[in-house]
């Protein structure tokens, strides 16, 4: 969903953040969602947007949510959401961390320390941006695979910038690519993981053309890439699945599930469809128990299919 002046909304945080990160964080946190609970209450169009999409998500997850009060406050996370990780842009680790509640941080270890590198299945549930945040805060050796991501903190930026065949710029995809620099970009990424570092690539991402896989999701039926099915068998490395709330107290709970390692034959043509689905589940129940963290998924209302 495209708030009216979202170009405004994203100066005018910019130039604001500098002051109100010198507030506790957790408090500045609510702060600026703040500023979409007050639009919600001041805008009727804006409000009935939300509640329609929020109760046309009830009854398709038969979630047992308030309306009001989860439109209320996923109004409100939307501010947090397109902020990403810029309300951690400069700060002190030990405030960067006080900020972050991690769980699952074991399963993590356990499937680097198995040296086969590691697929981080991300997605755009919540804060998304804030477990690469969280992760190269901790050392962990990360590539993100996707678009270049845009408006993010001057610390992440940083990270992109490095040299050598497995530098962070020539991991960066384009929906413009042709079948050549798409598998020529795939075996990068697996020369990446297989070197033993943790690659970043969302499962939730609409696409169309050859890797992809069509999947039942919030009632419809999209097609979503299935690269990372396809990296994962290639390489065998262990998948592990991450989801990035927003909690109520303005801190950020970041959670790794269990790994799991997906089978040689999944990366055939045609096979990675069950593994796909596996994964938007995951997030379905996401959305079902956590509704105010959604963001924009209740508003996909035109599928992308073949």
């Amino acid at each position: 969903m495209e708030r009216r002046g979202l170009n405004f909304r994203k100066r005018f945080l910019r130039a604001v953040l500098p002051f109100i990160r010198t507030l506790p964080l957790p408090v500045a946190a609510r702060f600026l969602s703040g500023f979409g609970r007050l639009e919600y209450r001041l805008f009727p169009r804006l409000r009935r947007s939300f509640r329609d999409a929020v109760a046309h998500g009830r009854s398709i997850l038969d979630g047992g949510w308030d309306v009001s009060v989860v439109s209320r406050e996923l109004a409100g996370n939307h501010i947090l959401w397109r902020t990403r990780d810029l309300l951690l842009d400069g700060v002190s680790e030990a405030r960067a961390r006080e900020m972050c509640i991690v769980t699952g941080r074991d399963d993590l270890d356990a499937a680097l320390g198995l040296g086969r590198g590691c697929i981080m299945l991300a997605n755009h549930f919540g804060a998304h941006m804030l477990p690469a945040h969280w992760l190269l805060r901790e050392d962990f050796p990360l590539r993100l695979y996707m678009e270049r991501p845009r408006h993010i903190s001057r610390f992440m930026l940083e990270h992109f910038r490095s040299d050598g065949p497995l530098s962070q710029d020539k991991l960066f995809v384009s929906r413009q690519s042709d079948a050549s620099d798409s598998a020529s970009s795939i075996l990068r990424a697996a020369r990446t993981i297989k070197s033993g570092m943790l690659l970043y690539i969302a499962g939730d991402v609409r696409w169309s053309g050859r890797l992809t896989e069509k999947a039942r999701f919030l009632g419809q039926t999209f097609q979503f890439s299935s690269t990372w099915v396809v990296l994962a068998a290639m390489t065998q490395a262990p998948v592990v699945i991450e989801f990035c709330r927003m909690e109520p107290d303005g801190r950020y709970h970041i959670e790794f599930l269990p790994a799991f390692i997906v089978p040689k034959e999944a990366a055939i043509e045609g096979q990675g469809g069950p593994w796909v689905q596996r994964f938007i589940d995951a997030l379905e129940d996401q959305i079902r128990r956590y509704p105010t963290c959604s963001n924009d998924y209740f508003f996909w209302r035109k599928p992308l299919v073949a």
